[in-house]
Formats: C-alpha cells, structure tokens, sequence
C-alpha cells in the first residue's frame, strides 16, 4: 500500500489535556495537521495556548459537571482523546505509605476524569447518531507494576478496563474505543535540565531510546482514522519493545542463563 495520506477534515475531536508541550500538545498539533477541527480542553490557559487547537476552553476535568458543560456546548463532535494524567512528584511513595486522599487523587485525574469526559462525549454522539472514537492515553504500568507509584499503576490498569467495557458497550451505535499504553516518554516536564537520554533509563528498551511525544500521537492519530475502522476494545502498546523485553537479558542483550563464552561470542557476531 502505498500514497495513504490520514485525512481527519470535517471531523471534530476533543483533546482532553491538550496543554503543556508534551503529549496533549503533540496529538492537538498532529490532529489539526491532518485537518480535525481540535477542541482543547486544559485547566491552565497558559499550557493550553501553547497547542494549535481551533477552539480552546479552560475546564477542570475533574470537574464533571463542568466538563459536561462543556462538550455539550460544541457545535459538532465526533470523538474524544483523553490525555490528562500524571503522578506529582510529592505523590511517589512506597505503597504502604499512600494517603486514602493521594490516591483518591489520583485515581481522579487518572480513571475518574477519563470515566466521565467520555460519558458526555457519548451522549453527545448517541444522541446525534453518529459513530465516533475515543481513544485514551495509558500506560505500561497499567499492564505490570509501577513500584513505588501503586494508585498510578491502579488507575491506568482501571483506564485498560474502562476501554475494553466501554467498546463492547458502544461497539453496537458505532462508537470506537481504544487505548495507547505508552512507555517511557520524553516530554518538557520530564527532560528539564536535560538533552539527552541516559544509558540506565534506555537499557530495558530494546529500541535503545525512550519515546517522544510525537511518537504517541502518531498512534493515536491512527487510531482516530478510518485506517481503524475496525480496531476497536485494543490496547496499542508503544514503549520500543520495553514491556516485552524480559528480565533475564543482559547488558549485551543475550539471555543470562548463556555462559558459555563460545555461544555468547558466536551469538554477538
């Protein structure tokens, strides 16, 4: 197959969390480029100039009254992409030690907010009869452990299961739902104070660097287009292979268990 363009013109989508200069400003930006009309939702005025949205509105997403507010206020619609999210850095912790008011927290910003923008997106698109795709930003810690970020890893292992219950739900008025677990991400929040990756943070990564921002909207892109028409209840894993690689691999890449100095040298050549 070759010359496909992706071509959202005429579609209007919601970007939930559009703001900051990583991932919600990257898939505004990609989604407009290929013609959407994008709808950004952020809590910060300032975060939220910085995406190139065709309409911008100030919402807390926690907030669902406001949200509903919100989304029934648009003149079209026709899908969702909800990335707000995130752990603060005062919310590590070891497990034992988190607050019933962090995790609720968390598990707010995270499962909550996604839960109930998507429920208002729906009622929009069942009451208009049109089909429509959500797609949600996960996480890997969503599919296996985030050690010392427990609520974190619960409410994206949760946002897994809201995709897979919502697409059986909706399957039948045509809407779509879908999810991009995203490993490691390099996003301006993240790289403050540095260039580079480093070689700890890229060596369980089997494409030896983390992703970038675009790497994720770029999924999320596809997802949106009629190249998914029938993708639907999917987890789209894009962490370079992180989550896959096991933890018997050495440093050389080569399975631990494999001492013999002739095979290892015989493999690596």
């Amino acid at each position: 197959m070759t010359g496909i363009a992706i071509d959202l013109s005429g579609r209007t989508i919601v970007v939930a969390g559009a703001g900051g200069g990583g991932i919600g400003t990257a898939t505004a930006n990609l989604l407009t480029n290929a013609g959407a009309t994008v709808v950004g939702l952020d809590i910060d005025a300032d975060r939220l100039a910085r995406a190139d949205v065709a309409v911008a509105r100030v919402v807390d997403l926690r907030d669902p009254d406001a949200v509903e507010a919100t989304i029934d206020g648009l003149a079209a619609l026709d899908g969702l992409v909800h990335v707000a999210g995130g752990l603060g850095r005062d919310q590590w912790a070891p497990t034992e030690q988190v607050s019933p008011g962090t995790f609720d927290d968390v598990l707010a910003l995270n499962l909550r907010a996604a839960l109930t923008t998507s429920q208002a997106v729906a009622r929009r698109l069942r009451a208009a009869e049109r089909p429509g795709s959500i797609v949600y930003i996960a996480s890997i810690a969503g599919l296996g452990a985030l050690p010392y970020g427990a609520a974190y890893a619960v409410a994206k292992a949760g946002l897994l299961a809201l995709t897979r219950t919502q697409a059986v739900e909706w399957g039948p008025v045509r809407i779509r739902v879908n999810a991009v677990a995203a490993g490691t991400v390099r996003t301006p929040k993240s790289e403050a104070g540095r260039a580079t990756d480093q070689p700890d943070e890229v060596a369980t990564i089997p494409l030896q660097r983390r992703a970038t921002a675009d790497d994720i909207a770029a999924a999320v892109l596809f997802l949106c287009s009629d190249l998914a028409t029938f993708v639907t209840g999917h987890t789209l894993v894009v962490d370079g292979g992180a989550s896959v690689k096991p933890s018997y691999v050495d440093a050389d890449n080569l399975p631990v268990f494999v001492r013999d100095p002739e095979v290892r040298a015989r493999i690596k050549e």
